[in-house]
């Protein structure tokens, strides 16, 4: 898909919309490029777009060299390629969206399991502490940037980590992790020109380096 930035997130957002809310939930098939790569690039464009500066976006969706290229032209041009990572948390962040889908509720926290696959989910609520999220989302982050950043990729490309939760939010909770993510994630000695965080639970886009 490639259009320009306005237009992107607009057929974005449609296509979003339009999911059941068990795909949504559930993040299969389209739904999961949607909300893992779509969205994120999509924001990532908007980032760059200002008056007097129009912005093409493209996002590839297949397993090419890139995830996305960034064109922005002018009274400041310059074109970059996206790669595009989800920073998840594993099965057991699976296993509550489909509790949250086939009963309407999961607990945020605590221990969760299924023993085989046709088990019922047995989930139990647990307190954790204020910061817990921002310790979990930071070793994500961290895993997923080494990852990426072991491959060789074009010069200039454009790093952008995407991950979702609705707790970290605002001011505070961002600079808590900025400063967690300080020393672990760097562009010297990567082919990446820039790094951003993207959380899709709050549409907040920082730059991390």
């Amino acid at each position: 898909m490639k259009a320009q930035a306005y237009e992107f997130a607009l057929q974005v957002d449609r296509q979003i919309e339009a999911l059941s809310g068990d795909d949504y939930h559930l993040r299969v098939g389209r739904s999961k490029v949607l909300q893992e790569e779509l969205y994120p690039l999509s924001r990532l464009a908007l980032h760059f777009k200002q008056p007097g500066i129009e912005v093409e976006v493209e996002g590839f969706e297949d397993s090419g060299r890139a995830d996305g290229h960034i064109f922005v032209t002018g009274f400041r041009e310059r074109a970059f390629e996206v790669q595009l990572t989800y920073a998840d948390y594993g099965r057991n962040e699976k296993l509550r969206a489909e509790l949250l889908v086939t009963q309407g509720f999961a607990p945020g926290a605590g221990p969760i399991q299924r023993k085989r696959r046709n088990d019922p989910i047995v989930a139990t609520m647990q307190a954790v502490d204020v910061g817990e999220h921002i310790d979990r989302i930071a070793s994500a982050a961290i895993e997923r940037f080494r990852d990426k950043a072991s491959k060789p990729y074009t010069q200039g490309t454009v790093l952008l980590i995407a991950f979702d939760d609705v707790k970290l939010y605002g001011r505070w909770n961002w600079e808590q992790l900025l400063i967690k993510l300080e020393g672990e994630i760097i562009t010297s000695g990567t082919p990446f020109a820039e790094i951003y965080l993207f959380n899709g639970a709050t549409n907040e886009l920082r730059r991390a380096a």
